[in-house]
């Protein structure tokens, strides 16, 4: 069994409530443990709470020192596209209250709410909003974020 012990987040954001798996409603609401960790098992959340909790569960798994960042276990998006017009946001909130896709659609939302609004959009708004996209990966995702101290000289 592999396991992986993330330790030291500044936050680590999760779902309040019971540790167990959620959907629907019990998704809506969230807590953030303060000096958090998780310790995963076999590429699945095992663990979720502070990080003196996860470190004596953590046997020998790999250490990760998440250093003072914020950590967002399970909260995934696959993937994304450059290029688009509108967000899903509302279909979010629409599925953590536990409703079906085919129910969205059926009240405008979904993927086809998204395909509309990109093939309404002008080619000049959709090279804006890709341009804004990228700079937005370039800076907050490419580039590292340095660390300074009151030692530290600006040259």
């Amino acid at each position: 069994m592999s396991s992986l012990a993330v330790l030291h987040a500044s936050q680590l954001v999760t779902l309040a409530g019971p540790k167990r798996p959620r959907s629907g409603a019990e998704m809506l609401e969230l807590a953030i443990i303060r000096n958090g960790g998780v310790l995963i098992r076999d590429g699945r959340v095992g663990i979720v709470g502070t990080s003196d909790e996860i470190e004596k569960n953590a046997g020998n798994a790999e250490v990760v020192d998440a250093g003072g960042r914020v950590v967002l276990p399970g909260f995934v998006d696959a993937h994304t596209h450059l290029v688009f017009a509108g967000n899903r946001l509302d279909d979010f909130e629409r599925r953590a209250r536990g409703e079906t896709y085919e129910q969205i659609a059926k009240a405008g939302g979904g993927i086809w709410s998204t395909v509309e609004k990109t093939r309404a959009a002008s080619d000049v708004d959709l090279l804006a909003q890709a341009k804004k996209h990228a700079h937005w990966f370039e800076q907050r995702l490419l580039r590292p974020n340095p660390v300074t101290d009151s030692r530290s000289k600006m040259n």
